[in-house]
């Protein structure tokens, strides 16, 4: 019975550590989303300085220059939202698989199907 007093302080202290690990990777990512953010201006005011002061600009450095002010992976972004959609069930009893649910591999399905003709070719 003299473990059973230290379990409120074992959760209370794995809760603020977790917690402030949290917030350390939030404070992390948004300094990256500051930075990149202000690179994406600094290029996109660069470039409507250039077509202000009427120098001729290439379509070419104009696509350069969009293309570097770009948010890389908007394409990506539903499949970034499945991977990180993490519930209470999942952490808990974990996340089941595409296997764990009866859908079969691609590959595995050619490979069934391979044996299943060489099996009736015998036949």
């Amino acid at each position: 019975m003299s473990g059973t007093q230290y379990i409120p302080h074992i959760l209370y202290s794995t809760a603020v550590t977790s917690i402030s690990m949290h917030l350390l990777w939030q404070r992390k990512t948004t300094d990256e989303d500051r930075a990149r953010f202000k690179a994406q201006a600094s290029i996109l005011q660069d470039l409507i300085e250039q077509l202000r002061s009427g120098k001729s600009i290439s379509d070419e450095e104009i696509t350069k220059s969009r293309n570097l002010a770009r948010i890389h992976g908007e394409e990506k972004q539903p499949l970034d939202k499945e991977k990180t959609n993490i519930g209470w069930m999942d952490v808990l009893w974990g996340r089941k698989t595409p296997a764990d649910l009866g859908v079969s591999d691609e590959w595995e399905r050619k490979d069934l199907e391979q044996i299943r003709k060489e099996i009736e070719a015998e036949r």
